[in-house]
């Protein structure tokens, strides 16, 4: 089934510190940043959800149309939540290899704002992101 627009939902893991959003359909830089705003909003700027890490599932989008200036915008929006004292981690779950590839080049963008706390990584298995997620964090991780 295609849908013609983009529908996300988030589920918060109490037990996990984990905030999961899922996302389908089709997806364009307009549609990211609007997301992404209301999710700050909303979500992340909740005071007992700033900590936890977060699990991004883009399994299910078909079709992105993503710009290089879009990503960038949305390193520069993500940042804005970041906590300087605790840094969090954030796992993006994508199937295609196209898909993977922008997640990469989100990541490295994301990696060179300002201030920047968070340790972004890329899966192609949802149980991989997960277990990287939940797993303790020793200094190498």
């Amino acid at each position: 089934m295609d849908i013609d627009h983009m529908s996300y939902r988030h589920d918060i893991d109490l037990p996990n510190r984990l905030i999961i959003t899922t996302w389908s359909g089709r997806a364009s830089d307009d549609d990211f940043i609007q997301a992404l705003t209301s999710y700050q909003q909303e979500i992340k700027g909740h005071r007992d959800y700033q900590l936890f890490n977060e699990l991004l599932d883009f399994r299910h989008i078909t079709k992105l149309n993503l710009s290089t200036r879009g990503i960038i915008e949305l390193g520069r929006i993500a940042q804005r939540t970041d906590q300087p004292a605790v840094q969090t981690k954030l796992a993006i779950v994508i199937s295609s290899t196209v898909a993977f590839g922008l997640a990469q080049m989100y990541i490295t963008y994301r990696n060179l704002v300002p201030n920047s706390n968070k340790k972004l990584n890329a899966f192609k298995r949802y149980n991989d992101a997960f277990e990287w997620l939940t797993a303790a964090t020793t200094p190498d991780q």
